[in-house]
């Protein structure tokens, strides 16, 4: 059972992922930066697995510690944040956005 407690830090890594990419795509278009959507995802991805494995290597948390409350926060914040990008791109269109329909 052991080993099977650290799965648990998979969700976490993807919905931080989600969640920063919508942050840096809110930013983006907000500042009117010209990122791509790879530099973006790339960058939400290193931040990511650096603020999930940062506090288990340096001993601030535990695993145990990283539990369901935690997940379902990220998710709304994920949902809200992906509200608040659909109400701005009609207004702050962005070279990304086109990138992110061929996809």
């Amino acid at each position: 059972m052991g080993a099977l407690h650290w799965l648990i830090l998979f969700p976490y890594y993807f919905f931080t992922a989600l969640t920063l990419f919508l942050v840096f795509s809110i930013v983006s278009r907000v500042t009117r930066a010209g990122s791509g959507a790879n530099s973006l995802a790339l960058g939400a991805i290193v931040v990511s697995v650096v603020l999930t494995a940062l506090p288990l290597i340096t001993g601030t948390t535990y695993i145990a510690d990283y539990s369901w409350p935690g997940l379902v926060f990220l998710l709304v914040v994920s949902l809200g944040l992906a509200l608040i990008d659909t109400v701005l791109k009609p207004s702050l269109d962005l070279p990304l956005d086109q990138e992110l329909e061929d996809v």
